[in-house]
């Protein structure tokens, strides 16, 4: 890679947010601007407007996206954020409409078009946090760019009357998306009492919380093995250090993750916090946190990074099923941004029930990393006060940590 296309490429890792917020009107900008005799008015909303939306779009976003984190934190479910985030798109798409046909000086569409112009809005919304569930892109960036791509539409379609066959399909988009969430909902409470559990999430550390949660689970829905997996590298880490966006040191036993200078500012690169204990040591906390608990026999952990490394937690939903055919399958979640991330895994996976929990306690793995005690199994409290003291500790199935191991890790990265 010549130094050129190295200095470019990391231009725009630390810049993605703001050139994504900058063509929201730059390129409506060039679209109405196009054979337009005032060439300078052009030149000059395409700067003014990029300067002001590199500041607001960033910010209009954050704050839609910590309303439905707020909304889906409450109530467990998913229909009401994707609702309420459409307040968000009528404000945004009536704003652009009126600002464009003002300097422009053309007639504001029908009220009819502007109504299925905001669902094509909220559409495009959709089809970017889908994506990035899927593991293209990050949610921030991805919204912001769906931001961005509704003001395009909104520019086309003062002056090209076509558009309104893409607006309708990016429409059918929205009403799928809405659809499948109010299905999903209702399947979290029209479920058939019998089956497996699938329960996925970082588990950084597990604690009682989580512990509470599988055995509702098997109790209420009368399951017969709830499997577990925790995260390896998340996806979202890898691609970031891979880029030289974020870098990691290790404290505490724990890998810790922070910014670099190529970080993109507006980028949300930690939602479940920055701290990770290492793969296989959240596998032999979960092991001794289920014996300690008595669910031994009843939940299983998995242990497939291959898997999850290719297709993440896609790839285990697929393993699972085709272990276990013809059997109804469950997914357990929490309320918090983890726990709903991976309650839209599911809902892309397929006819799977949701056995959503609102996170009502204060229990918090953030707290433990941070040095809560009290809030995970005896055999887990000790690893974790020895992970502290930067002691060696043997867990129940055999398993030795030892810091040393990982400060020689650490050595081979700096290296």
């Amino acid at each position: 890679m010549s130094d050129l296309t190295l200095q470019t490429s990391r231009f725009f890792l630390k810049r993605k947010s703001q050139i994504f917020s900058a063509m929201t009107f730059v390129v409506p900008a060039f679209i109405l601007g196009y054979g337009h005799p005032e060439v300078m008015l052009s030149i000059l909303f395409a700067a003014g407007g990029a300067a002001v939306s590199i500041f607001v779009l960033p910010r209009y976003v954050r704050l839609l996206l910590k309303v439905e984190d707020w909304i889906n934190l409450k109530l467990a479910s998913v229909s009401p954020g994707r609702w309420a985030r459409m307040a968000f798109h009528v404000a945004w798409v009536v704003g652009i409409l009126h600002l464009l046909a003002a300097i422009w000086k053309v007639e504001i569409p029908s009220a009819q078009l502007t109504a299925l112009l905001v669902l094509a809005s909220g559409g495009i919304h959709g089809l970017a946090v889908t994506l990035a569930y899927k593991g293209h892109g990050d949610r921030n960036s991805n919204v912001l760019l769906a931001f961005s791509l509704s003001a395009w539409l909104a520019a086309l379609t003062l002056v090209w009357p076509p558009v309104v066959y893409l607006i309708q399909a990016c429409a059918i988009a929205l009403a799928w998306h809405l659809i499948s969430g109010l299905l999903s909902d209702l399947r979290a409470v029209r479920y058939p009492k019998a089956g497996i559990g699938v329960f996925f999430g970082t588990f950084n550390p597990v604690h009682t919380t989580h512990l509470r949660i599988m055995r509702d689970a098997i109790e209420s829905r009368r399951l017969s093995k709830i499997y577990v997996h925790p995260t390896t590298v998340p996806k979202l880490h890898r691609t970031a250090l891979a880029s030289g966006e974020i870098a990691l040191s290790y404290q505490d036993g724990m890998r810790v993750y922070y910014k670099t200078a190529l970080a993109d500012p507006s980028k949300n690169y930690f939602p479940t916090g920055n701290k990770f204990y290492e793969y296989e040591v959240r596998q032999e906390i979960l092991k001794a946190s289920l014996k300690d608990a008595g669910l031994e026999g009843k939940v299983e952990v998995l242990d497939l990074p291959h898997i999850y490394d290719r297709d993440g937690f896609f790839g285990i939903v697929r393993h699972v099923q085709k272990s276990n055919p013809d059997v109804a399958v469950h997914g357990l979640h929490g309320s918090d941004v983890g726990g709903i991330w991976v309650r839209h895994i599911f809902d892309a996976c397929g006819w799977i029930y949701p056995f959503p929990v609102a996170r009502t306690d204060n229990i918090s793995a953030t707290a433990i990393r941070n040095g809560a005690i009290g809030y995970t199994s005896e055999t887990v409290e000790r690893f974790l006060a020895a992970a502290r003291a930067g002691q060696e500790f043997q867990f129940p199935s055999g398993f030795r940590y030892s810091p040393s191991r990982l400060h020689q890790s650490q050595h081979r990265m700096q290296s």
